[in-house]
């Protein structure tokens, strides 16, 4: 896995058009990864990152999706730290999922769980909300990453057994998707959670924190896809940010510095009723 990592950054050679500046390339390409090996070829990674004239703060979990169950929780009318669901799950690795209610905690982008629809991408969410996350059989071993508006969703209701809709993607076929907004959702640093594949199927969950000045800056969409790129990834797709953006391992505990507590450690996680877990295969 630390093999296809190093391959991985080597790609941003060959994206330097997408790069903000070749001084970003190279800050990315030299950052001291703190690497943490974990369970059936996975393996996490944090950083702290000068680039785009800021402080990046990253948190990284890579895995093999053949040796993996990739599942989508949904939960119903509450909410729950994403740890929390990740240690009830069983799961090795948990991510927070997609945007919802603050007051009635119910999802605002389409939810597919074992082929039942639990939500439905309200009108207010289709500026960001053009992509989905879909798992094609109840192990969840193989997942795909599509950019979809809410006309595609009966034929991904078809096609797949559960999946999750987000937004906005990242990057699509290897190249960074632009989007001519003004926005503070597009144009304003902030916390960000994204998901995404390379092309050799390994799957990256990744948190930018957020927020904390000087320490860890938060990003734009731009950056976050050109974040995305030097990653390695192929295709990836922005999911909720902000207080929500949490990743945690049961390994390492929470990798980044969730931002509801407003203190830059471990301990401000905040309730969410969906998210992404990962189990070894056995």
């Amino acid at each position: 896995m630390t093999k296809l990592l190093a391959g991985a950054f080597l790609l941003l050679f060959s994206f330097a058009a997408a790069a903000q500046t070749p001084e970003d390339s190279v800050a990315f390409a030299g950052a001291r990864w703190q690497i943490t090996p974990l369970a059936a070829g996975a393996e996490c990674r944090r950083a702290q990152i000068d680039m785009f004239d800021s402080r990046q703060t990253v948190s990284v979990v890579a895995y093999p999706a053949r040796n993996f169950t990739t599942e989508i929780i949904q939960l119903d009318g509450k909410a729950s730290p994403t740890s929390e669901l990740g240690k009830a799950a069983g799961a090795d690795a948990a991510l927070n999922g997609s945007y919802f209610n603050m007051k009635t905690l119910a999802p605002v982008t389409f939810v597919l769980i074992d082929k039942q629809i639990l939500g439905r991408t309200t009108p207010g969410e289709t500026m960001r909300t053009n992509g989905v996350i879909a798992l094609r059989d109840k192990r969840g071993r193989k997942m795909d990453i599509l950019r979809c508006d809410t006309t595609q969703y009966s034929r991904i209701a078809r096609r797949y057994r559960s999946a999750l809709a987000a937004g906005p993607m990242l990057v699509r076929d290897g190249r960074s998707v632009e989007y001519d907004s003004e926005d503070s959702f597009y144009a304003r640093r902030h916390p960000r959670t994204l998901i995404g594949k390379r092309a050799d199927g390994t799957v990256v969950m990744a948190v930018i924190d957020g927020r904390f000045k000087g320490e860890a800056d938060g990003a734009t969409i731009a950056e976050t896809a050109y974040i995305a790129r030097q990653l390695g990834l192929v295709d990836a797709l922005n999911l909720d940010g902000g207080g929500s953006s949490t990743l945690w391992t049961a390994q390492e505990g929470i990798l980044n510095h969730p931002y509801d507590n407003k203190r830059f450690d471990h301990e401000g996680e905040r309730g969410v009723p969906n998210c992404i877990v990962i189990r070894r295969n056995k």
